[in-house]
């Protein structure tokens, strides 16, 4: 049974039987909410003396008193379920004979709830072992290193090389041979270590000391790179904890400076229950230098930063593109930027709907951390001269009707990425040519962004969502359903067999009859090249463009292949 799945914490002889079973998982704790962190995962928790370098800044464990170990070891006890409790006699509190070391062993586990305690020394500690296990008091061995003996010992040394390997195997065998239920072995030789593991009948918990222990510990702080001062050989940092928390302190100190924090969410109004709702402009962020003091306080932190790249006139698919985001991300940034360079015709531009404070607050109760509202001189500074173009999937569709516009998208998207530090970005399925030339200019650059498609939003009448669809008018608002009922009917007639030959003359007929005036593309093609297809087979999908009310609607629905109905 894995240690995850295990209801509650094994018993002293239950590590004991692990011996040549599985690896052995322990860690150190000082606190409730680090010991419920690992509660579970670990076979055991050890609440060490090192808690004297690591949680008190003192130089070394010797200064550790009774009361600091009954004082943390009450705190991980809270935190535990599943987890043994292992904690460690202090120095000074056993070392004087058998009768001093049940005193404390027994202060310990009484006041702790511990069930057992650690001692350090080998064959001359042999004799107390015996007296505590007779007692009742389980006894968890240390040789090797001993860090409460390190004046004896003339500093933090690999113990047991050359001739003194037997020294050690002896008071591995003694401590073994007293009752002790297992043994940890610090900054040991890996090579003696084995030998020692081979030859002992109770499990080995190494810390420096080779993978070939029946386990292994190291101390947390160390672990998580929350202890800095210094760093042991035989720690591998699963984390840099302490860097993080400083940029968090850093950020927090920024944000106070600015009034940025506490904002609205994180205040009080005079009358309960009417605290003013944000209103997402305090959100809004418009330069470059801003931004990315911002985003250089999250990354510090380690925080993932999603981005949603978005011109605006914000509706319910952009939304659930933010809250997919949000759900995903530590961080979230929705950007605004009517991008010129994408625009076609000067009037379409022109036209295009600009609702900023509307879309701020449109923003807000999803809880975005920045709305990026870009001028033009922040994407397009005096002399820019450069432009992302992604040949082959911009020669088809849009990009066949609209000459550079895929070039505009490809050149603010890989901006907008480098602006915001994105590791994540969101984009909706409906613009489905857009979502593949993103992903190419994504990779093709080598940019470490995940670009993730999301599903298109539609109104109940089946219409897609466009900040376009404003344009229409009543008339035409009620006519655009038609496009997507067309083409769904074309679906289902070629994943009967249909051609597209057949089936195509007829659909476009039929938007014309029904008040559409112009059918750029009605076209089949393969989902991820674009390459058109005559029949559904494969991944495909079923593109379209057409005018109605002087306004462009597009509009893809997958036929075949991945997305398609079963």
């Amino acid at each position: 049974m894995s240690a995850t799945a295990r209801k509650s914490a094994p018993l002293p002889d239950d590590i004991r039987a692990l011996k040549g079973q599985r690896p052995i998982v322990s860690l150190t704790a000082y606190t409730t909410p680090m010991a419920a962190l690992m509660d579970g995962e670990c076979d055991f928790v050890l609440v060490g003396d090192s808690l004297g370098m690591v949680q008190h800044g003192l130089p070394s464990t010797l200064p550790v008193t009774m009361d600091m170990m009954v004082l943390h070891g009450q705190a991980v006890a809270r935190g535990l379920s599943r987890s043994m409790l292992v904690i460690d006699m202090p120095f000074g509190s056993y070392e004087e004979g058998p009768e001093q070391a049940f005193r404390n062993a027994a202060r310990l586990m009484a006041e702790t709830g511990a069930a057992a305690i650690k001692l350090e020394g080998g064959k001359e500690m042999a004799e107390t072992i015996r007296f505590l296990t007779r007692r009742g008091i389980p006894v968890m061995a240390h040789v090797g290193l001993t860090p409460q003996a390190i004046n004896v010992l003339g500093g933090y040394k690999v113990q047991g090389r050359g001739a003194d390997g037997d020294a050690l195997m002896s008071d591995a065998r003694a401590v073994a041979k007293a009752g002790a239920f297992a043994a940890v072995l610090e900054k040991v030789p890996a090579a003696l270590a084995d030998r020692v593991t081979d030859s002992l009948n109770i499990p080995t918990i190494g810390i420096g000391a080779g993978s070939a222990c029946d386990g292994q510990i190291l101390v947390v702080d160390d672990m998580l790179g929350l202890f800095t001062a210094f760093k042991p050989k035989f720690v591998k940092r699963y984390a840099q904890l302490g860097r993080q928390a400083a940029a968090a302190v850093a950020a927090y100190g920024q944000d106070v400076r600015a009034r940025r924090f506490p904002g609205p969410e994180h205040s009080f109004a005079e009358t309960p229950g009417k605290t003013p709702a944000p209103t997402g402009e305090e959100k809004i962020v418009r330069t470059l230098e801003d931004l990315r003091a911002l985003t250089r306080s999250w990354r510090r932190c380690g925080e993932v930063i999603g981005v949603v790249p978005t011109m605006g006139a914000l509706h319910e698919g952009h939304l659930s593109l933010a809250r997919a985001a949000r759900a995903e991300c530590d961080r979230v940034i929705v950007t605004i930027f009517v991008n010129p360079r994408q625009f076609n015709s000067p009037e379409d531009l022109a036209n295009y709907p600009r609702t900023e404070l509307e879309d701020a607050r449109k923003l807000a109760p999803i809880g975005v951390d920045a709305i990026y509202v870009p001028d033009g001189a922040q994407i397009y500074p005096e002399g820019f001269a450069s432009t992302v173009s992604v040949t082959g999937l911009t020669d088809v569709l849009c990009g066949a009707h609209r000459p550079g516009h895929f070039d505009g998208v490809a050149t603010v998207v890989a901006k907008l990425f480098t602006q915001t530090s994105a590791e994540r970005a969101y984009f909706g399925r409906k613009d489905w040519q857009q979502l593949q030339v993103v992903r190419r200019m994504a990779r093709d650059l080598d940019l470490d962004v995940d670009v993730i498609g999301c599903p298109t939003v539609r109104e109940d009448n089946g219409l897609a969502l466009s900040s376009r669809n404003q344009l229409l008018s009543e008339a035409g608002h009620e006519t655009a359903p038609l496009l997507g009922q067309v083409m769904r009917d074309m679906a289902q007639a070629l994943r009967e067999g249909g051609t597209m030959a057949e089936i195509a003359p007829q659909a476009r007929q039929r938007l014309l009859d029904g008040g559409f005036k112009e059918i750029e593309y009605l076209d089949l093609r393969e989902a991820s090249s674009l390459e058109a297809r005559e029949q559904a087979r494969g991944d495909t999908r079923l593109f379209a463009a057409a005018w109605l009310d002087g306004v462009r609607l597009i509009d893809n629905l997958a036929v075949s292949g991945e997305g398609a109905p079963v």
